[in-house]
C-alpha cells in the first residue's frame, strides 16, 4: 500500500490514501476475509466520502459511496466489517497536513443500485465509531469514587477502548481537573451514558463557575474537556475570510484556501420554550438575530398589563448568564434574556456515604456513634443553574460555512471569520467574529474536498439590541 504524497495541485484538492474494509470475525472462508480494497495505489472505486463529528455527540461516523463494477463486495460484505479510511489535504506553501486515520465499524448498506448493462452496483456503506458497538454491548454496575475525569477515563479504559489492533485505540483526552471528589454507583448503564453523566456534574478546579464539560470524538480520540477550556486553550485556531471581490488569481491555491465558499446563519429557534421536568418559570420569545428584533411573551390574559408579560409561571427569579462577558471576545453583548431556564434544584447534602477505617484526615468525613463517615454531596446546586445557561449560551447563534477542505479542522477547535453584509463589501458585524467549531462534515468527491463547519457562539457584536414588547 505504498502511497506517494503529491502538491496540492488544484483549489480543494485532497489525497485519500487508502480505504479498506476488513472481516471483524477470524476464522471462516477465505473469502468472507478477503479485504475489500475501495482505494490503493491510485485504484479508486468510490464516487464520494463523507465523515462527521459532532461536538454533542459522542462518535464520528462515515458515508462512502461505493462503485462496485463487477459487483463482487456484496458477496463479501457481511456487516461485520471494519472502515479504515486515510485521507488528508496535500501541502501547501505555509501549510502542513497530517495523515488522518479512522476505523469505523460497517452497520449498513443502502441502498444498492444495478449498473445497467453490467453486472455491478452502487450504493452507500454507513459507518460508526468502533467504540459505539462496544458501547451498546455493553452494560455494567459498578461503583466509582474520585473525580470526574478519572472515573471517566477508567470507564473508558475498562469498556470503550478499541481492541481490534493496536492501530485503531484512541487517546482518552482529559482536561483541567475537576473540583469534587465524588462517588458514583452505575447500575446496569451503558459506558457512554455514564461517562456524559460525570460530564453533567462536573465542575472545574481551579474556576468553580465552569461547568459545561462535554464528552466527544474529533481527530485527536475521545475527549473529556470543558467548553470553556476548548476556549480558552484552543486545540488549534483558524482564519478564514469572504469576499464577493476577488483579489487575487484563482490558480493561487494558498490564498484561496483561507477563503469562504458560503456562510449560512442556522435558525436556532424561535419559540424558546422548555418542557423538561422541573421547569417552575421560565423567559421565552420570539427572536431574529439578524433583524436584531426580540419580542417577549405577551401574556394573553385580557386586561393583563404588557409589561408584565415578560414573565410566565415566574415563581423565582431569573437564571442569569454566569459569565458576565462572552468568552469567545469580550468586545460582544451577551443577549438581554439568557436561554437558561429557571430551575429549583433539590440536594439532600449527602447523596452517598462510606465508613472510613483509617485515622487520617479527610474533608468531609463526620462520626457518628463512633464511626467515620465519608460524605459525598450532590453538588446540584453548584452546577445546575450555570450548567444550563452555559450549555444553551454557546449555541444561542450557529452559521454554517463551506470551505476548502481541510483536514486539520475538527470539533472543538477556534474559527476566526471575517464575512461581508451579503452583496456588499461591508463588514458583517453579526457574522463576523470567533466560534467554536461544534461539527464538521468533511466531503470529498471526485470533483473535489469541501468541509461544511458548524460555528457557534454565546453573543453577537451589537450595541443596538431591540428588546421593546410588539403586540402580537
Amino acid at each position: 500500500m505504498a502511497f506517494t504524497s503529491r502538491k496540492y495541485e488544484r483549489s480543494r484538492d485532497y489525497s485519500v490514501e487508502s480505504i479498506l474494509i476488513g472481516s471483524a470475525r477470524t476464522g471462516g472462508s477465505r473469502r468472507a476475509n478477503q479485504p475489500v480494497v475501495l482505494q490503493d495505489n491510485g485504484v479508486t472505486r468510490w464516487n464520494g466520502i463523507s465523515i462527521y463529528e459532532d461536538l454533542f455527540r459522542n462518535f464520528m461516523t462515515c458515508q462512502i459511496s461505493v462503485l462496485d463494477q463487477d459487483g463482487g463486495f456484496l458477496d463479501i460484505l457481511r456487516g461485520e466489517e471494519i472502515i479504515a479510511i486515510k485521507f488528508r489535504t496535500p501541502d501547501l506553501p505555509g501549510y502542513k497536513f497530517k495523515t488522518r486515520t479512522h476505523y469505523f465499524y460497517l452497520y449498513k448498506i443502502s441502498p444498492v443500485i444495478p449498473i445497467a448493462k453490467t453486472l455491478g452496483a452502487q450504493y452507500v456503506i454507513h459507518g460508526i465509531s468502533m467504540e459505539y458497538f462496544y458501547n451498546v454491548l455493553t452494560t455494567f454496575s459498578k461503583a466509582y469514587t474520585g473525580k470526574t475525569e478519572e472515573i471517566a477515563k477508567k470507564i473508558y479504559d475498562e469498556f470503550l477502548e478499541s481492541k481490534f489492533n493496536a492501530d485503531s485505540k484512541k487517546k482518552f483526552n482529559i482536561g483541567l481537573q475537576t473540583k469534587n471528589d465524588m462517588k458514583f454507583t452505575f447500575p446496569y448503564v451503558n459506558p457512554v451514558d455514564a461517562i456524559n453523566h460525570l460530564a453533567s456534574v462536573s465542575i472545574r478546579k481551579d474556576n468553580p463557575d465552569v461547568c459545561n464539560y462535554v464528552f466527544f470524538e474529533n481527530s485527536d480520540g475521545y475527549n473529556f474537556k470543558s467548553l470553556t477550556e476548548l476556549i480558552e486553550s484552543p486545540r488549534k485556531q483558524h482564519k478564514y475570510t469572504t469576499t464577493h471581490v476577488m483579489t487575487s488569481s484563482f490558480m493561487n491555491f494558498s490564498e484561496h484556501f483561507n477563503k469562504t465558499i458560503k456562510v449560512e446563519p442556522i435558525n436556532t429557534g424561535d419559540k424558546i420554550i422548555d418542557t423538561i421536568d422541573g421547569i417552575h418559570g421560565e423567559y421565552f420569545a420570539e427572536f431574529d438575530i439578524l433583524y436584531r428584533t426580540y419580542k417577549p411573551y405577551v401574556n394573553p390574559e385580557r386586561g393583563a398589563k404588557k409589561a408584565a408579560g415578560k414573565r410566565y409561571l415566574d415563581y423565582f427569579d431569573k437564571t442569569t448568564h454566569l459569565n458576565d462577558k462572552p468568552l469567545l471576545s469580550e468586545d460582544n453583548q451577551l443577549f438581554e434574556y439568557p436561554l437558561g431556564r429557571n430551575r429549583v434544584c433539590f440536594t439532600n447534602g449527602a447523596l452517598y456515604a462510606e465508613e472510613v477505617k483509617s485515622n487520617s484526615n479527610l474533608s468531609g468525613v463526620i462520626e457518628n456513634e463512633g464511626k467515620r463517615w465519608k460524605l459525598y454531596d450532590t453538588y446540584e446546586g453548584e452546577y445546575s443553574f450555570q450548567r444550563r445557561s452555559l450549555m444553551q449560551q454557546m449555541s444561542a447563534f450557529s452559521v454554517q460555512v463551506t470551505v476548502p477542505g481541510n483536514s486539520e479542522i475538527t470539533v472543538g477547535d477556534i474559527v476566526d471569520l471575517d464575512t461581508v453584509i451579503y452583496r456588499t463589501s461591508e463588514q458583517d458585524k453579526y457574522l463576523s467574529g470567533k466560534y467554536l467549531v461544534l461539527a464538521v462534515n468533511h466531503q470529498i468527491t471526485t470533483d473535489g474536498y469541501d468541509s461544511i463547519i458548524t460555528l457557534g457562539r454565546d453573543s453577537i457584536l451589537t450595541d443596538k439590541w431591540e428588546t421593546e414588547i410588539v403586540d402580537q
